[in-house]
């Protein structure tokens, strides 16, 4: 007996108009929905401008509106966007709109590999006691209008006051002195340069990194730093200092 040869054919033709078998056949990308299409093989949903948000923000060590580029503004306006993308992180969107500054900060939470992408650097003793004072300084211009600054010889009077004078001489508190504003500048950014080379604003990102409510907490801790004698390369790291990640700072970039 010979089948219909035509019988088999009507089921091929029917399966492919259900399932063609064409590889090449995607469907298009919704622009409106996913945005443009950024390189080969993107499947990101964010547009441009918010992926380059996201990188300056996971670049840190934080955002400020005194950028050029409006990045602060980009983060403010879309925060529930960037906030589902950096929980994937174990990371939380940290946005002070009365200071201007946004950052971003590790969750707390006991399981393995929670643990925070960017590795923190301890505060030498020298850098907590200027952050502690730097926060004073900043507190006293809180609501003045005035930019608050710090120069180099506040600094030196401040290492001065409490470096064991028979661990260091002149030299010595100067030597620390310089290290320490060096990395204020370069990698935390709480220290900002000004057209004179020996004076600095005091970044406003500073109440984020040393969340203190009470004055005499930090008068009390800087006390409490002084209470023992300092040792070279001691680490001594202030409460919440990390909130703001010690990172590569490779200049602006538009977003």
């Amino acid at each position: 007996m010979i089948e219909n040869p035509t019988t088999e054919t009507a089921e091929y033709d029917e399966l492919d108009e259900d399932y063609p078998f064409d590889q090449d056949t995607q469907p298009a990308r919704d622009v409106l929905i996913d945005g443009p299409e950024l390189f080969p093989g993107d499947t990101g949903t964010l547009p441009l401008k918010l992926r380059q948000a996201l990188i300056r923000l996971l670049r840190g060590p934080y955002l400020d509106a005194s950028s050029s580029d409006n990045v602060y503004n980009t983060v403010v306006d879309n925060q529930e966007q960037l906030r589902v993308r950096l929980s994937e992180l174990f990371l939380e969107l940290v946005v002070d709109e009365h200071h201007k500054v946004a950052l971003l900060r590790p969750v707390e939470m006991a399981e393995p590999h929670t643990t925070a992408l960017q590795r923190q650097r301890e505060m030498t003793r020298e850098e907590t006691l200027l952050l502690l004072r730097m926060r004073l300084v900043l507190d006293r211009h809180s609501g003045t209008g005035n930019e608050a600054t710090i120069a180099r010889q506040d600094i030196l009077d401040v290492l001065e006051q409490y470096v064991d004078p028979q661990a260091h001489d002149a030299k010595g508190v100067e030597d620390l002195a310089d290290a320490a504003i060096r990395k204020l500048v370069t990698e935390r950014r709480l220290l900002l340069p000004t057209e004179l080379d020996d004076v600095w604003v005091i970044s406003n990102a500073l109440p984020l990194a040393l969340p203190y409510e009470h004055i005499g907490d930090i008068i009390t801790f800087m006390n409490s730093l002084t209470e023992a004698p300092a040792e070279p390369d001691t680490a001594h790291e202030a409460p919440a200092a990390d909130a703001v990640p010690e990172t590569e700072h490779d200049g602006e970039e538009p977003a």
